[in-house]
């Protein structure tokens, strides 16, 4: 992904944004689900996008000595979005737009990553996440493909998940 022609703080900024779409988007979706299996990796996927929020807000406060982290509606970095579905949208397309956006924002932060000193914090971390965000694809790839395995996916029955 280029990013050299963006400043650090627009980038940074479209980060922050994208990051608060993304635990949106994983919140909503998981509050239409019966599945709490499913559910529940949704829920951690948004409590990571969060925390990957938080992150990158104290990192942008510390480098431009700021209070308040305003994220523009609208960025010219082109940071991977992930909008939330309509009540019609099927779960599987929520799913696939997830994934896609979850291996651009692998790009993305490689990409950021490099415009800081090897080896700093900065550098480390954002590599970091965007291993994070490869993982977060794997953990939707395999749900989408046991959505198109199984029907029932989202059915719940009573006792499913009161253990033995």
């Amino acid at each position: 992904m280029e990013l050299e022609k963006f400043s650090t703080r627009d980038i940074y900024l479209s980060a922050i944004s994208s990051e608060m779409d993304a635990k949106a988007v994983y919140t909503e979706l998981a509050h239409r689900l019966k599945n709490v299996y499913l559910k529940e990796k949704l829920l951690f996927l948004a409590r990571e996008e969060e925390r990957h929020r938080r992150y990158l807000v104290a990192q942008f406060r510390r480098e431009f000595r700021v209070r308040r982290v305003a994220p523009p509606v609208a960025s010219s970095v082109p940071m991977p979005s992930l909008k939330a579905p309509g009540p019609e949208t099927p779960v599987s397309e929520v799913i696939r737009s997830a994934m896609e956006a979850e291996r651009a924002a692998m790009d993305y932060y490689t990409a950021f990553a490099a415009r800081f000193e090897p080896g700093s914090e900065e550098a480390r971390t954002l590599s970091y996440f965007a291993k994070i965000e490869r993982s977060h694809s794997l953990i939707l790839a395999s749900e989408r493909e046991l959505m198109a395995r199984e029907e029932w996916f989202d059915t719940e029955w009573p006792m499913m998940h009161a253990g033995p």
